[in-house]
């Protein structure tokens, strides 16, 4: 496995803590960055993205999986353990998901791959509940 995906393993490892300034090791000026909710294009918004995603984290830690590296691409698998003051009373909470990567010397195309629904909709008191029903229903019907 090259040191870029140990790198970036090691720089998601605890997200607090990590600096967006780092970035610049990891990511090419004209990174694309893509998740459920955002696409992020270029250096210096992704280290605004990265800043801003960080408020409100009391911990955000990576575990990561084997990942599947081919030359030029891999796939990360995760899990996310964290704790949003907005979410679950702040307690700690852990999503599975999966980073897909393309890079050359640096990143220059990073998609993640998660269940919005259950980082965040499931979470929201009302809406959760609203959310998981309708997951009940589906799965007892056996779609």
């Amino acid at each position: 496995m090259g040191g870029l995906i140990q790198d970036l393993q090691q720089y998601y490892s605890d997200y607090v803590a990590a600096d967006p300034a780092q970035l610049e090791h990891l990511y090419r000026e004209d990174v694309i960055f893509c998740d459920p909710l955002h696409r992020i294009e270029g250096l210096p918004a992704l280290k605004r993205y990265f800043a801003a995603m960080s408020e409100g984290l009391s911990e955000c830690r990576f575990e990561f999986e084997e990942p599947s590296v081919a030359d030029g691409s891999a796939c990360l698998p995760w899990h996310m353990h964290y704790a949003h003051r907005s979410l679950n009373g702040g307690r700690p909470l852990v999503l599975r998901g999966c980073s897909l990567i393309r890079y050359a010397e640096k990143v220059y195309y990073h998609e993640d791959f998660y269940d919005l629904g259950a980082m965040v909709y499931e979470r929201v008191p009302l809406l959760g509940a609203l959310v998981r029903g309708v997951k009940s229903r589906l799965q007892a019907s056996g779609s």
